[in-house]
């Protein structure tokens, strides 16, 4: 009995095919197996923010626009509650850029996980699984903006910077702003996450810094919110 106790496992079944096997049997049935474990367990597993619905997006194309006088546009896929979201990922993205903070705004996405990947904001993971993929979205359109910087002064792109909303070459002492060079790079094709050059911890110009200004509760006036909800008869 002992042999057979350890073979046992209980297995999925949908409440249609339930109510199917019961009303056939006219008994109450629980599925089982013997001597096989569920087939899912055979499936390999998927942790962190590959395992959720739709995964990550990092795609600078979708979450990073500029506008002709600089101005750049970070898309959050997560919603403000208080947590400071919308500034923390905003920041990441900011800051493999290259971007001058006081040049950036930040727009609330759509409801649109086919597009910017997962969009569940609940238990404390939006950082956690977005710091990455928002650093390899800053990082490359930072790329791209150095390859249009350097396909328009025809020289190496091995020779050109970027810092704080320019490209430089060093060697002819040439810069361009980022809103000069966004229509080009906007064009370029999105570099391989493998060559993808990101920032060393060092060199963080917002990340893990203070006194930064934060957009999180930049509304003014009064908004409804759910805590302002009431209900006739609610205790």
């Amino acid at each position: 009995m002992s042999n057979s106790v350890e073979r046992f496992s209980l297995t999925n079944l949908s409440r249609r095919g339930f109510l199917r096997g019961a009303s056939a049997s006219g008994a109450f049935v629980l599925a089982a197996g013997w001597g096989w474990a569920n087939a899912a367990e055979d499936k390999p597993k998927t942790y962190g923010a590959e395992a959720m619905p739709h995964g990550t997006v990092d795609d600078p194309k979708v979450y990073i626009s500029i506008a002709e006088d600089g101005t750049v546009t970070i898309m959050c896929n997560r919603a403000e509650m208080g947590q400071g979201i919308k500034t923390s990922l905003a920041l990441v993205v900011a800051d493999e850029l290259e971007a001058d903070w006081a040049h950036c705004k930040v727009e609330q996405a759509n409801g649109d996980q086919e597009r910017y990947g997962n969009q569940d904001t609940d238990g404390s993971r939006s950082m956690r699984h977005w710091y990455q993929p928002m650093r390899r979205c800053g990082a490359a359109a930072r790329m791209m903006l150095e390859q249009a910087a350097a396909k328009q002064w025809n020289v190496p792109v091995s020779e050109v910077t970027t810092q704080l909303h320019k490209a430089t070459h060093a060697a002819t002492g040439r810069e361009l702003g980022y809103g000069a060079l966004a229509a080009a790079a906007a064009d370029l094709q999105v570099p391989a996450r493998s060559k993808l050059r990101l920032k060393k911890d060092a060199d963080f110009r917002y990340i893990g810094k203070q006194n930064v200004h934060a957009i999180d509760g930049e509304e003014r006036g009064y908004r409804q919110r759910t805590s302002d909800l009431r209900c006739r008869r609610a205790l």
